[in-house]
């Protein structure tokens, strides 16, 4: 994911529970999940991400882009998480910020 010039959309497939959510560092001291199961979830993929364990059979879909102009890295994640932290707390939501035109 190194290569990529801005954020990911993300799309989960399959027979699966338990799990299978996006983790995504936000900060040194905070991991966010992007549940992406059936939905569309945003992530920068350029922060440390991984698939949360599940258990089933699991299908990703990624749109990514690679070349072009670069998106400037703001926020790991673009809604608000489905929970954080080792034991499921909600971490607390800031929007990405706006650019102005």
């Amino acid at each position: 994911d190194t290569l990529n010039v801005g954020p990911f959309y993300g799309l989960s497939l399959g027979e699966f529970h338990s799990g299978g959510a996006i983790a995504v560092e936000c900060s040194p001291f905070l991991v966010a999940e992007v549940d992406t199961k059936g939905r569309l979830g945003k992530v920068d993929g350029r922060f440390p991400h991984w698939v949360t364990p599940y258990e089933g059979t699991r299908y990703s879909l990624i749109y990514y882009v690679t070349s072009g102009e670069v998106t400037p890295q703001t926020t790991a994640i673009f809604a608000p998480p489905i929970s954080s932290g080792s034991h499921g707390e909600v971490a607390p939501w800031i929007p990405p910020p706006t650019f102005a035109p």
